[in-house]
């Protein structure tokens, strides 16, 4: 009977610590965002990574899995690894087959190599403790063109040398991988020994030779299908893991949503601010410049420039999309200067604000700079949006804990600026969010060609690791492993950004 009730009292009270665990971790999101909005927030950012993301990724395993069907098929993947072999063991320990994966994630994403491993013909060159490994060697190169092509991309902004940054980033990201995918392999040859295999049955030569009975271009198409059916399998198997991990990362990762606006107009009130005495029309807001110089009643357009460096000569830029987005406590500046706007000191000036639908706005009332000159500059701070719900929304805390880490971290990666560390610490979740905050960065200056070379690497090589690898390493069947295989990334990935940094430096005292 008493060992009854301690079962009882054992059951409930797992039961009990659960439930307190679990509220704790919910009140992070409720209590700054609002209970609702936490919830539509949860629910509309899964929404959005299925429709936008999860089918993208099954799009990418259906063809990486009828391409990969039809290579080993034919025997090419026999051929690569006897090929690569000689290259691929001292390097990463793996066989010379795995060059496909690694291949395959480099021109896609961080699944395409499930599709692979799911294959018999690919994992009868593997041992048992070289599959989980595949998650670090295949998340390592993931969305690898994507990333060299943005960084090639920035050449207008940052200068023709960034092509050195793409070859510091992509050489950063091999050493990350070679040290990722050999931290897992030696925690996995504990688990399984060193010569179990990972296909335990033998093909037999009918399943090795003759899979299809058709012949020529009906033989092709076979294979095609047949990869392309375990593609789906594979896609279907990543949506549990990419849903949840990955919206509680991006929630953790995302702040307040983004204070987006495309129009300022500026107006003139009355003393008691009841009465509009005149205004421009809606002026664009530029990239650049926050401080309106020079402007005229009824008109579209204004001067732009920095405010305190008059002085400075501003190309600016106009975003024909959806505007600029401001940050936090940012100001915009205008002085009076024309006559026509009255010289009388009771009067107010106010900005309006519109987004690019013309029809949301924001109404900031300026206030006077205190400086001991006789010009007549207001300034006002443009509010932070509240939060309603939307997918994409979250609490910002990833970043502010990379802030304690910034002492260490920037000095490795040799960050220009502390702002930089955010955009590795998005990498975390999705590569691509941090990918977009990198333009933001270059156009207020805070980042340089180096810094570039680290973006580089680091997105590269962990591509959002925190949201695939524990979907990657459950279709493996390997999700005992998990955290293992995250830890040794999460070291594969802050070596690859040291690495990229010391390469452009030697690189740059070269050419």
């Amino acid at each position: 009977m008493k060992i009854k009730n301690k079962s009882r009292i054992g059951f409930y009270g797992k039961a009990v610590i659960c439930l307190v665990c679990f509220i704790a971790f919910f009140c992070i999101f409720a209590i700054p965002m609002g209970l609702g909005n936490a919830l539509n927030t949860l629910m509309n950012t899964a929404y959005e990574l299925l429709t936008g993301t999860v089918f993208y990724i099954m799009a990418i395993a259906v063809i990486a899995g009828a391409i990969s069907g039809l290579l080993t098929e034919f025997g090419v993947v026999a051929l690569l690894n006897k090929i690569l072999s000689p290259l691929m063991r001292p390097l990463f320990g793996m066989p010379g087959a795995s060059a496909l994966g690694m291949v395959s994630t480099y021109l896609s994403d961080n699944p395409a190599i499930l599709t692979l491993a799911d294959d018999k013909k690919f994992r009868r060159f593997f041992k048992a403790y070289q599959i989980p490994a595949l998650t670090n060697l295949g998340t390592a190169f993931g969305m690898g063109l994507i990333v060299t092509s943005f960084t090639l991309g920035m050449s207008g902004s940052l200068g023709s040398k960034v092509w050195v940054a793409a070859v510091c980033g992509n050489l950063g990201a091999v050493i990350g991988a070679v040290i990722s995918t050999r931290l897992m392999l030696f925690s996995m040859k504990k688990a399984y020994g060193p010569d179990k295999p990972a296909l335990e049955e033998k093909l037999d030569a009918a399943e090795d030779e003759h899979v299809f009975h058709h012949k020529g271009l009906l033989h092709v198409l076979d294979a095609l299908m047949d990869g392309g059916k375990k593609g789906v399998e594979m896609g279907l198997g990543i949506i549990p893991g990419v849903l949840i991990i990955c919206s509680i990362v991006m929630m953790l990762t995302n702040g307040r949503p983004a204070t987006q606006y495309k129009f300022v107009q500026i107006q003139q009130m009355s003393a008691d601010g009841m009465e509009l005495i005149q205004s421009t029309g809606l002026i664009e807001i530029p990239d650049k410049g926050n401080y309106i110089f020079d402007f005229a009643a009824e008109s579209t357009g204004a001067k732009w420039l920095s405010h305190k460096q008059t002085d400075e000569h501003i190309e600016l830029s106009f975003s024909f999309n959806n505007g600029r987005v401001f940050t936090e406590n940012e100001r915009l500046y205008i002085r009076i200067l024309s006559s026509d706007w009255g010289t009388d000191e009771d009067s107010r000036y106010r900005l309006v604000l519109y987004k690019a639908d013309e029809n949301t706005k924001t109404a900031i009332d300026l206030v006077p700079e205190v400086v001991p000159s006789a010009t007549r500059v207001y300034y006002g701070t443009v509010p932070q949006e509240s939060y309603r719900g939307n997918a994409g929304e979250g609490v910002g805390i990833l970043p502010k804990l990379a802030n304690f880490l910034s002492v260490i971290l920037t000095p490795l990666f040799g960050f220009s600026s502390a702002e930089a560390i955010a955009v590795p610490v998005t990498a975390l979740g999705s590569a691509g969010a941090a990918l977009g905050l990198i333009p933001d960065f270059v156009r207020k200056g805070l980042v340089n060609i180096n810094d570039l070379a680290v973006f580089t690497a680091v997105c590269m090589c962990w591509s959002g690791y925190l949201s695939t690898h524990v979907s990657m390493m459950e279709v493996l069947g390997c999700r005992e492993h998990t955290g293992k295989a995250i830890l040794s990334h999460t070291i594969g990935g802050l070596c690859a950004g040291v690495a990229a940094h010391w390469l452009f430096v030697l690189l740059s005292a070269i050419f």
